[in-house]
């Protein structure tokens, strides 16, 4: 029965209420999730395991989520992303559409329904 494996998911936050919320929520959903507070962190996450979509905060210290959404596209091309940010006004740049991002990938904090998420989560995985 082991043989079915869970889709793998990254969550990556600075807040360690806002991470590990969703973290439980995405787990309670079926997803084996693991979680990162910096840029650094998450890439060396990417480095050593696959995921099939990574949660990207973009207020992040020292490193972006924008550079790291580019960063992470370098390491594992197959990657999806969903941004999960407190930036009202943000707008996909020609970078992140170049990789295949839009504008549904683009979830605006505080949300209301996590389950909003695990929709878009299932969009970007064809389900």
């Amino acid at each position: 029965m082991s043989e079915n494996k869970k889709t793998r998911i990254l969550v990556v936050d600075d807040e360690v209420s806002i991470r590990e919320s969703l973290k439980g929520f995405l787990e309670d959903h079926d997803y084996e999730v693991e979680s990162a507070g910096t840029a650094e962190e998450a890439l060396a996450c990417i480095a050593s395991a696959e995921y099939a979509v990574a949660v990207i905060d973009l207020r992040l210290p020292r490193m972006n989520g924008e550079t790291l959404i580019k960063r992470a596209n370098q390491l594992q091309p197959e990657i999806r992303f969903i941004i999960h940010t407190g930036s009202v006004d943000y707008s996909l740049s020609k970078e992140l559409s170049l990789i295949g991002m839009v504008r549904e990938d683009i979830f605006f904090k505080p949300i209301p329904d996590l389950g909003l998420i695990v929709k878009g989560i299932e969009r970007i995985l064809g389900r």
